[in-house]
């Protein structure tokens, strides 16, 4: 027998000689016999016996806390909340109940995850990441190895912000077995982010498979590329000179990363490279680090020359870099370019033309003023707000074209260049796992498109985000308040708080769930307390999300009422919730 089994044997055999000993026990060795039992999790007995010392001694808030715990600890949480309610009554001072607070939350985070349904097991998963305690890593690393897509790929976006040891080694491991493509690529953008070294040599394969999806490939080579600190000669002439496209465009992105001015000599070979998207990421180089000789040879002959390439991500690419190195046939390809027939290379330029800096505004306003695609307005009239040029101009076409756009879904397109964000129709496939995906992105789009209004103060702005707020059937979630307002300022969320006050109670809700997921506002709580109760299940949902991040202390009884619902997943919401408030 083990040291610990002996040991766990040894205090079997002492509680069960205890028991016999019930009725003159003092309060404190009642609950140590308690706590022996927690220890060696025989919960059952453990909240038996703290149900018979409490008939000792009832005002004893340790062994009520720990009846509390050991009824979460039996998956009671019914129970254990009612108990919770006794508790508090023997010292209603709120700041002694933290702990118990905190207890019974877990209890019921702890209870969620081991239910039968999926969407309880992720919500579980979800309050418990929230509360950023270290308690919730079990969870976590229980459903990255979850049977479920969906489930796996939430604990893999939630990993990436934890970043312990044992979370790191599994994300590894999913990185050589995973096999749906959309979890995969969550877990190598985790992985750049936490920047796990040991993750280095794989992604280098399938960086140089030329089976590897293209989406894969670039989030592999993001994440790659973020891990070095600097790069040997060797390597870097290795890159160059592999007979795998990936890992030749793998050496202009190390060389824009580490803004290696005195390697530019590698990026001309790759000017020349046979594949599209190598050329495009040297140009990218060229362009980003204002590159105007390598060695004492001048770029402009190699610029003019894929300026006249026959692939024409490359031509707009080279194009934009001539511009903003100040050579005049820059504009002059780009311009050719938005005269195209195609719609989808005339925004493909515009998407260039307005990242091009000061060098293009004066093309991009007599353009602006001819286009009649509202994609290509678009995207020229927020690269003159990026500028500051013809603001209120500009500002008026973006809202034009946000009140004409109707029903059409909209995404970014930056496939044939990251660095040209287009808007464009929404080509986003249906994802089982993500209801109605197509309509998240395109509210993502839209609203970031509304605060580029908010952030220039343009005089409609405010009813441009009633209109949004009122056409939305199912709430704003945190992502898309985030993305509303992350250029946004405090002038922003005082356009926000003007319709805390609007007439419409679903203007005032969407506008108090802005304010706090994306601004903690406690002006806020009110609303959403108020609102709560007259709307559905999953705008109740949100509203609790929205309360937990706020993090007031306020909110505690009004979460802990929630915890008495007959609805197990707005519990669950409310628990985690309830442990943001106390420890925010």
């Amino acid at each position: 027998m083990s040291i610990m089994s002996w040991k766990r044997a040894s205090l079997i055999l002492c509680l069960s000689i205890s028991c016999f000993s019930f009725a003159d026990v003092s309060e404190e060795e009642a609950a140590r016999r308690v706590q022996d039992h927690l220890l060696i999790e025989d919960f059952h007995e453990a909240a038996s016996r703290a149900k018979e010392y409490l008939s000792l001694y009832p005002e004893s808030r340790k062994l009520h806390f720990l009846y509390v715990k050991s009824l979460c600890e039996k998956g009671e949480e019914k129970e254990a909340y009612q108990e919770v309610l006794q508790t508090i009554k023997l010292s209603p001072e709120e700041e002694n109940h933290r702990f118990i607070y905190e207890t019974l939350a877990w209890g019921v985070l702890n209870k969620g995850e081991d239910s039968p349904l999926l969407m309880i097991k992720l919500y579980s998963l979800l309050g418990a990441a929230y509360t950023r305690d270290a308690k919730a890593l079990p969870l976590l690393l229980e459903q990255m190895q979850s049977s479920n897509a969906l489930l796996r790929s939430v604990a893999v976006k939630i990993a990436a912000s934890y970043g312990d040891t044992p979370v790191q080694e599994e994300l590894v491991k999913l990185l050589h077995t995973e096999k749906v493509w959309y979890v995969k690529l969550d877990v190598l953008h985790a992985i750049g982010q936490l920047r796990i070294k040991a993750a280095r040599a794989c992604l280098k394969e399938m960086i140089a498979n030329p089976k590897t999806l293209a989406e894969e490939k670039a989030a592999a080579i993001i994440a790659l590329v973020s891990m070095y600190d600097g790069v040997e000669d060797t390597e870097l002439q290795t890159l160059v000179s592999s007979n795998r496209a990936g890992l030749r465009q793998l050496a202009s992105e190390l060389i824009i990363h580490l803004d290696l001015q005195d390697k530019t000599e590698y990026l001309l070979p790759l000017l020349q490279d046979t594949h599209p998207s190598v050329r495009v990421s040297a140009l990218n180089a060229i362009g980003l680090m204002q590159v105007k000789t390598i060695g004492k040879k001048p770029v402009l002959a190699s610029l003019e020359r894929l300026c006249r390439d026959p692939c024409p991500e490359v031509a707009v690419t080279a194009g934009w870099a001539a511009t903003v190195l100040g050579f005049p046939v820059g504009q002059e390809t780009l311009k050719a370019w938005m005269q195209q027939p195609l719609p989808e290379w005339r925004r493909l330029a515009s998407a260039a033309l307005s990242v091009s800096g000061s060098f293009s505004v004066k093309m991009v306003k007599g353009l602006l003023q001819k286009e009649t695609d509202p994609y290509v307005k678009a995207n020229l009239a927020l690269g003159l707000i990026g500028q500051r040029q013809n603001v209120k101009e500009s500002a008026k076409v973006l809202f034009h074209v946000l009140v004409e756009s109707g029903n059409d879904l909209w995404m970014w397109d930056n496939r044939y260049n990251p660095l040209f964000r287009t808007l464009a129709p929404s080509e986003v496939k249906h994802v089982e796992q993500i209801p109605r995906y197509p309509q998240v992105i395109d509210q993502l789009v839209k609203l970031e498109l509304l605060s580029a209004l908010s952030v220039v103060q343009y005089p409609q702005a405010l009813e441009a985000v009633k209109e949004f707020l009122r056409n939305q059937s199912w709430g704003i979630t945190g992502a898309a308040a985030a993305t509303l307002l992350e250029e946004g300022d405090e002038q922003a969320l005082q356009l926000i708080r003007e319709l805390l006050t609007d007439p419409e109670e679903k203007i005032r809700i969407q506008a108090a769930l802005i304010l706090a997921l994306v601004g903690s506002d406690v002006s806020a709580i009110k609303v959403l307390q108020e609102t709560y109760p007259y709307v559905d299940r999953e705008m109740k949902m949100v509203i609790l999300e929205a309360l937990g991040h706020i993090g007031d202390l306020t909110s505690v009884p009004f979460l802990m009422g929630v915890l008495d619902d007959p609805f197990q997943v707005l519990r669950i919401v409310a628990a985690s919730a309830l442990i943001q408030c106390i420890y925010h």
